[in-house]
């Protein structure tokens, strides 16, 4: 898991989803293919209503219309048959309208997936963490200007954390690096990930690089602040939410604070981002931190998809606000359009360069 989750997000985020980079001179952009391109870019129907971040209604109980979903389900037939695509699963969620979940193509194994199958959600796991530590800030117990160092357990308390804020670190903007690949292949505990990271790339707080390393730092602070492990501090705070079900965390400790060993369903993944950046997990003083981008492209634990990362460098075209995560075997991206009131998460299995073409045609047939 360890492996899977660091060492590729490391590797090679900055080629797919997140378009983020662990080297010293900062995100390394990827070629965009020109589908890739169109597909993201293309202006989208005008819809009705108009939804804010934090103000979307209520989860809407019935599924989409039967044309809708065949709309949709025709876009993942599309994306397997024409490839590189062996099978993806999605879930789109359109506010005071309905949802809709599907499959196509097969696993690694050769089974057909289902819209039930639970595929890794890699560092889309990453909002899960981000929400717990705003939770705490209003709940007093952090404070996102506190040094980091002041929250870290005493097994970890030799650690450099640069001077960096828990802002910063949730920003990827604490200039401390991810370890060698060779101590996140040995299976390593957060303590000894932590003793192997060498020193800090720059002062922190003067740009983003992209580490996993700074949300299992977190994930450490989240269970020293709290006492109890990560899991059980996520299924009582954040995660305790209706439609979350499928959504399931294998490895239990700080070690899934970025995201390694968490699996879920399409339904379960567009239900979380349904819920947090409609405003039912924070409040609406923490959502706006959390997507404040300050003009860049990584908030904190979110990504602005709007103006484009350097992996998508023409964005969606409209307000997009999501996260991306990335496997051996399969990527994942959960997106909200608030302005179309839009929830799409996308998993796949094989190579995704063209993911990002997906979402944005699930976008756009989710308004026929």
């Amino acid at each position: 898991m360890r492996s899977s989750a660091l060492r590729t997000m490391t590797a090679a985020m900055a080629i797919l989803i997140a378009g983020c980079s662990t080297s010293p001179e900062g995100p390394t952009p990827a070629e965009p293919t020109s589908e890739v391109a169109t597909g993201t870019t293309a202006p989208s129907p005008q819809p009705s209503p108009t939804f804010t971040l934090g103000e979307f209604p209520a989860f809407p109980k019935g599924p989409l219309p039967e044309s809708v979903a065949a709309s949709l389900q025709a876009v993942l037939d599309e994306a397997v048959e024409q490839g590189p695509f062996l099978g993806v699963t999605a879930a789109v969620i359109v506010g005071d309208s309905g949802s809709w979940s599907g499959a196509s193509g097969v696993d690694l194994e050769g089974d057909p997936l289902t819209p039930e199958a639970r595929l890794l959600i890699a560092s889309v796991g990453k909002t899960v963490t981000a929400a717990q530590v705003l939770r705490l800030v209003e709940e007093g117990k952090l404070g996102l200007d506190d040094p980091a160092a002041d929250h870290l357990p005493p097994e970890v308390a030799f650690f450099d954390a640069n001077g960096a804020t828990i802002r910063e670190v949730l920003g990827m903007r604490s200039g401390i690096p991810d370890p060698p690949e060779a101590l996140v292949d040995s299976g390593s505990t957060p303590a000894e990930l932590l003793e192997g990271t060498f020193g800090p790339l720059f002062p922190a707080g003067t740009r983003i690089s992209y580490a996993n390393i700074n949300y299992i730092l977190l994930g450490t602070i989240i269970e020293h602040v709290t006492g109890r492990p990560l899991w059980d501090v996520l299924r009582s705070g954040v995660l305790d939410r209706p439609g979350l079900e499928g959504l399931v965390y294998r490895v239990k400790d700080a070690l899934a604070a970025d995201g390694g060993g968490i699996e879920s369903d399409p339904a379960s993944l567009a239900r979380w981002g349904y819920e947090l950046y409609g405003g039912f997990v924070l409040s609406d003083a923490s959502l706006r931190q959390m997507t404040d981008f300050q003009g860049d492209w990584y908030g904190l634990g979110a990504i602005d998809f709007s103006q484009g990362t350097p992996a998508i460098p023409g964005g969606f075209g409209i307000p997009a606000v999501g996260h991306g995560g990335l496997e051996p075997a399969n990527a994942a991206i959960l997106v909200t359009f608030p302005q179309t009131d839009v929830v799409v998460a996308v998993q796949a299995i094989g190579t995704l360069d063209q993911i990002a073409t997906v979402v944005g045609a699930l976008r756009d047939a989710a308004h026929p």
